[in-house]
């Protein structure tokens, strides 16, 4: 295995780094140098930070750079005081999103490059950026809550606890009634709503499912759950398990709402057979449901152990109204794990014999404190290679960095990986991207 591509990276880095500075006030301009026609298209894509207390801190460092055919510079669109980039391009082009990551306190950069895409298919950029707030502007506190309540409390439930104002879920198992939930919210700003999601902690996998939503309470008192709603279901299997596995299939269930609240359970069987033959559809805007695989391995090169996980499986996002029933069929891990070996002997890839749409390539790398040196990411039609790098220039772009990065040192620790994408509608690149319908995947991770 190689990892020459590492250096690119961080020398791609440090040309999008430049001398820093404020953004410039130049239009954009077209590949001859002139400013380009007004146009009636427009679409904005948003970055914005999520701090350790809640708080969505617009990201106005954010750009987007469209290149030429020849990978040169065509056009710069920046991030404006909320965060919103507005590109005004409706043709297909490759775009490079430039954002700031903080791992801790320290920044990073973030680089996103999408080859022949169209730019309603660029993604949002919403980072979870723990250190990038002052603790000081930040206040917590735990609410009590009981569930005795509830049918699924008896004879003992598990609960799992979401809030607006955090990118994770937490579980409390095995409860005797009384809970608590522990929020955080920014001075002077909203405590958030608490969603639970409650189970009985007999049924393994959970059979039945209530949720509620806290809204209204108070840190002296105890808040009783007296509105829990019985959850609907629909018939669900999961299909093409890897059945030479020696780890669990898991499912994950996430009830979304404002991309941050959520209704959620993880589930955990040993073989497909095992699990309900029914899945809950919450009553929030959508509900994503994802059933996958993974199975670890090791190698050696040119002296470095490397550990890899390989996942497989299915993904499906549907509204609040879905009847029909799911069926999740898993990409095929004997397949995936052939197709992918070329990557790592040449830097490319043709996926297509798994049906793949799309891939994305990830590099991130550490140095030797432990900070992150960087975030890369590449998506490209199913058969591709990192040599596209060699082509793409960033040189000129002002993106204005709020710290001093050092970009000589190899990282001396990260991962890379490929994720190949099978949509089931369709078969078309640019329709498969950013889609909620079934689709296959699998995910190879190298870490070094």
């Amino acid at each position: 295995m190689k990892y020459n591509k590492q250096l690119l990276i961080t020398s791609l880095a440090a040309a999008i780094a430049g001398c820093g500075g404020g953004s410039s006030s130049q239009p954009p301009t077209n590949d001859n140098g002139s400013t380009p026609p007004t146009s009636n298209f427009e679409y904005v894509v948003s970055a914005n930070y999520f701090s350790s207390c809640g708080e969505i801190i617009p990201q106005t460092e954010a750009m987007v750079v469209r290149h030429d055919n020849s990978g040169a510079v065509a056009a710069v669109y920046e991030a404006d005081d909320e965060g919103n980039i507005a590109i005004d391009y409706a043709g297909v082009a490759t775009y490079t999103m430039l954002s700031v990551g903080y791992w801790g306190e320290t920044a990073y950069p973030r680089v996103h490059t999408y080859v022949d895409i169209t730019a309603d298919k660029i993604k949002n950029t919403r980072i979870i950026a723990e250190g990038f707030a002052n603790e000081d502007s930040c206040e917590c506190n735990n609410v009590t809550f009981d569930i005795s309540n509830v049918p699924v409390a008896s004879p003992m439930a598990s609960v799992v606890v979401s809030t607006t104002t955090s990118a994770d879920i937490f579980d409390i198992n095995d409860t005797d009634g009384l809970a608590e939930a522990y929020v955080c919210r920014s001075i002077g700003g909203e405590w958030p709503d608490i969603a639970l999601t409650l189970t009985s902690a007999q049924e393994e996998p959970a059979k039945t499912y209530y949720t509620a939503v806290l809204s209204d309470y108070s840190f002296d008192e105890t808040v009783v759950v007296s509105d829990a709603e019985l959850v609907r279901k629909v018939p669900f299997s999961v299909l093409n398990n890897n059945v030479n596995s020696d780890s669990s299939l898991r499912v994950s269930l996430r009830g979304r709402k404002d991309d941050w609240l959520h209704y959620a359970d993880n589930v955990r069987v040993w073989d497909a057979a095992e699990l309900s033959p029914s899945v809950p559809i919450f009553d929030t805007p959508e509900t994503y449901i994802d059933a996958y695989n993974v199975e670890f391995d090791s190698l050696s090169s040119e002296g470095t152990d490397i550990q890899v996980s390989i996942y497989t499986g299915a993904e499906v996002t549907v509204p609040s109204t879905h009847t029909e029933s799911l069926d999740l069929s898993l990409m095929s891990y004997d397949l995936f794990s052939q197709q992918v070996s070329t990557f790592f002997d040449d830097e490319s890839y043709d996926l297509s014999a798994l049906g793949a749409d799309s891939v994305t390539v990830t590099m991130s790398g550490n140095d030797s404190f432990d900070d992150r040196l960087y975030f890369f990411q590449l998506t490209t039609p199913s058969e591709g290679s990192l040599a596209i790098l060699d082509s793409l220039e960033i040189e000129g772009v002002d993106f204005p960095l709020s710290s001093n990065f050092n970009f000589d040192e190899e990282p001396a620790s990260g991962y890379i990986s490929l994720e190949a994408y099978d949509v089931q509608s369709t078969t078309d690149y640019l329709e498969s991207l950013n889609s909620d319908d079934v689709t296959a995947y699998g995910i190879v991770y190298f870490d070094f």
